[in-house]
């Protein structure tokens, strides 16, 4: 990941410098937007990390400027403030066409999903599908269909080598069993917030979690839980339902089993 970070703090800077050190990942700091306006405009970053309230040449002035001489790369901005962003200055900010607008970011981690969602939001082509479940005629079934329309798709009846796919690849959607022995989908949902990844995924339970409690409740309310699959829909609703966003054709096929 190479990661731009302009700010006017050099405390700031320095302490997102020492999150780097040995993750291999790099990121240069500038102090002043101007300088940075010229390294985005020759230059390549995954990410821009942009602070918003800098004296003289402020982010907005960067943004500005930025759009008339390179506005391809305003999609990898994150624009950032120790302060919160009223609901208007955030709406005259994403105008520009810029990623998201943040509070600044104090871990490594945070950063890192910061990436994940502007990569996820540049990529392009064939949609990726992770499906996990212990069934094999069902992972098989699962792949075949969305496969026929247009995904690609990775298949495990292994939930741990499911949860480390998605801590280490970025899936469009993922089709999670939520009663696998041992190891239940609702203990995946656990540790992916436990790692503050949660919130980056696309999640869809099958089937539909029964007997909620608070603590299920709970989570199945968190960011990345798209919604629950039940296990009466036929392939083609479940196409519906995940593949609203993907311009996907239906076919014909035989119920869930």
């Amino acid at each position: 990941m190479k990661v731009l970070q302009i700010d006017d703090s050099p405390q700031i800077c320095e302490m997102f410098a020492e999150m780097f050190t040995g993750e291999g990942n790099t990121i240069k700091s500038v102090n002043d937007g101007k300088t940075g306006l010229e390294l985005v405009v020759k230059n390549d970053f995954d990410l821009i990390l942009l602070d918003i309230r800098m004296p003289e040449y402020s982010g907005m002035d960067f943004l500005a400027d930025l759009k008339e001489k390179r506005p391809s790369e305003l999609k990898k901005i994150v624009v950032t403030s120790l302060l919160d962003f009223s609901e208007t200055q955030a709406e005259e900010l994403m105008k520009f066409g810029i990623h998201s607008v943040e509070r600044k970011p104090s871990s490594f981690q945070q950063i890192e999903t910061l990436h994940k969602k502007v990569n996820k939001k540049e990529r392009n082509g064939t949609p990726r599908m992770l499906i996990i479940n212990d069934h094999p005629e069902t992972t098989t079934m699962f792949s075949k269909f969305f496969g026929s329309h247009g995904f690609q798709t990775t298949v495990t009846k292994d939930p741990w080598e499911g949860f480390l796919h998605i801590q280490k690849e970025q899936f469009d959607i993922i089709l999670l069993d939520m009663y696998i022995p041992e190891f239940s989908g609702l203990q995946i949902i656990k540790l992916l917030a436990t790692d503050e990844i949660l919130q980056d995924q696309n999640i869809f339970m099958l089937p539909a979690p029964f007997g909620h409690n608070k603590e299920v409740i709970d989570l199945l309310n968190r960011d990345g839980i798209n919604g629950c699959l039940e296990k009466s829909m036929d392939l083609n609703e479940i196409l519906q339902i995940v593949g609203k966003d993907f311009n996907l054709q239906e076919t014909t096929h035989s119920e869930i089993v």
